[in-house]
């Protein structure tokens, strides 16, 4: 064997060692996979509500078959199949930490453009904290963008919301539909 084939065989083990090949794939993500299956019953079987008396959140209250559809709202429940998963999930971006360069270096992902800033806030379970080490400048926070890497279940309160999940992001991208 010549030095070169040394080389490039030690280089192989090298990055084999790392685990490159030993990653898990991204599993690609909708954001009402990260409800627990409870809160997605829930969910998808709202009380019935009515435009004729009063706020939405009284007929809630007021209302005892409406308990497990109010407590979705607000829920921290998690789906446990995806918590130490690497995924990838479109979503809007709610900046929290800048680093010194001026790059956003945590924010929210959120399911919809505008959440967070308007009242109420997306459930828990629904706003994904995100760190992002290499940062990154959004040109438009009306553009969605793509989010990867390993979520884990990990509670943030925050002044501007509470979030169920934490994903430390391997890539950020421009979302395209």
């Amino acid at each position: 064997m010549n030095p070169t084939q040394q080389t490039l065989i030690l280089l192989l083990l090298v990055f084999l060692s790392r685990g490159a090949y030993s990653q898990e794939p991204v599993l690609s993500v909708e954001w009402t996979d990260l409800l627990s299956q409870s809160d997605l019953e829930a969910i998808l079987n709202p009380p019935e509500m009515s435009h004729d008396l009063y706020g939405w959140q009284e007929q809630l209250d007021n209302n005892p078959e409406a308990t497990a559809y109010n407590d979705a709202l607000q829920s921290y429940n998690v789906n446990p199949e995806l918590v130490n998963k690497r995924i990838m999930i479109p979503g809007f971006i709610v900046p929290t930490a800048y680093n010194e360069e001026r790059k956003i270096t945590e924010f929210f992902l959120v399911p919809f453009f505008g959440a967070c800033i308007h009242l109420p806030p997306p459930p828990p379970n629904q706003i994904i904290h995100v760190s992002y080490e290499r940062g990154l400048t959004l040109a438009n926070f009306y553009d969605a963008h793509v989010v990867h890497g390993l979520l884990t279940s990990e509670v943030i309160n925050t002044d501007i919301a509470n979030s169920a999940y934490k994903l430390v992001a391997e890539g950020v991208s421009i979302y395209s539909y």
